[in-house]
């Protein structure tokens, strides 16, 4: 199949600086096109990342479900083009309010929808700058997973972990120190992240030098990620939010007819909210789509071997050397890819 690039709607969240500081960038892609850059799934949780014939990434969902091991080949190239320091200048600093992600956004947004290798399909996305599953705070630095061959713990805790999809430079490499000038002045362009729900995890899509560069300074990055929304997560977190509404407005209008001091700014409040998180629940990561691998099982265990012959394709229950703990309470993430 062809390979186009997307026709794509752009819609910030929220529209307007009165209702709150930027949180997202709201991407409707209207062609159904199979995207260059893509997962691809086959047999029980055997995935491929890949760009066009090249493999980026081959990954093994463990038997007993408590992770997923992982052999990347280096061979990623970022679909954004190098941002030049003009343009990181031209863009200033973060603010409070969020303009300064809104911005690179925009960027990042343009780049990959003027482009036929990247990760964009017909759906909705978003690039937020909330990466709240990422869990990473002001003080807290995203801890990268080993480049090549790893374990993706899905019952660690530890929400911060990204997967770099080449090798970090060294600090001292010319680009690096480039950035960490930028760092330090308080320009550095966002890196791009992207959540692959079949690996319950975000790899780093474009800005592995910048990513080298904060951690080099010590010093958190910052970040957006790009994530597909789920329409079936959408309509069950609506739901919610419609009931919960429905609850409270009624015990609300109760305390509005009783003459309740401050019941009618609560009352205009309960709606606020509703309109915000109406407007949130669309917002979020959901599962990223993954196109059948032709030929299967068998073609995914010829690419392993000639992708990565050093690595164990065999993943089994119980300890096998990546550190693997059972989950304190039995739950299970989601596994689709």
């Amino acid at each position: 199949m062809a390979e186009t690039k997307s026709a794509v709607r752009r819609t910030n969240f929220p529209a307007s600086s009165a209702e709150g500081a930027w949180a997202a960038l709201v991407l409707d892609v209207g062609e159904p096109t199979r995207p260059a850059l893509r997962m691809e799934a086959a047999g029980r949780g055997l995935l491929v990342l890949r760009r066009g014939d090249a493999v980026l990434l081959l990954a093994r969902v463990a038997d007993d479900h408590f992770g997923v091991a992982y052999a990347a080949t280096g061979h990623h190239r970022p679909p954004v083009p190098p941002i030049r320091a003009a343009r990181a200048a031209a863009f200033g600093t973060a603010d409070a309010g969020g303009a300064w992600h809104a911005r690179w956004a925009q960027h990042f947004a343009t780049a990959l929808t003027g482009t036929g290798a990247g990760p964009l399909y017909a759906g909705r996305w978003v690039i937020g700058g909330d990466v709240d599953h990422l869990n990473v705070g002001a003080t807290r630095l995203p801890a990268p997973l080993c480049h090549d061959r790893g374990w993706i713990d899905w019952f660690s805790g530890d929400r911060h972990q990204v997967l770099p999809l080449r090798p970090l430079a060294s600090p001292d490499d010319g680009r690096v120190k480039a950035y960490r000038k930028q760092f330090r002045e308080g320009v550095l362009p966002p890196v791009l992240l992207w959540w692959i729900s079949g690996l319950d995890c975000h790899v780093v899509l474009d800005g592995h030098d910048r990513l080298a560069a904060a951690l080099a300074e010590d010093g958190p990055p910052p970040l957006l990620r790009l994530s597909s929304v789920s329409q079936r997560q959408v309509d069950a977190d609506t739901d919610t939010v419609v009931r919960r509404y429905a609850t409270t407005i009624e015990a609300v209008r109760h305390q509005v007819g009783t003459g309740t001091p401050g019941a009618d700014e609560a009352l205009a409040a309960t709606h606020r909210r509703l309109a915000r998180e109406l407007g949130s629940v669309g917002t979020g990561h959901g599962t990223t789509r993954a196109w059948p691998l032709r030929g299967g099982a068998a073609t995914w265990h010829r690419l392993a071997e000639a992708h990565a012959p050093d690595w164990p394709a065999e993943i089994t229950t119980g300890d096998d050397g990546y550190g693997r703990r059972p989950p304190p309470d039995g739950r299970r993430p989601n596994l689709s890819p």
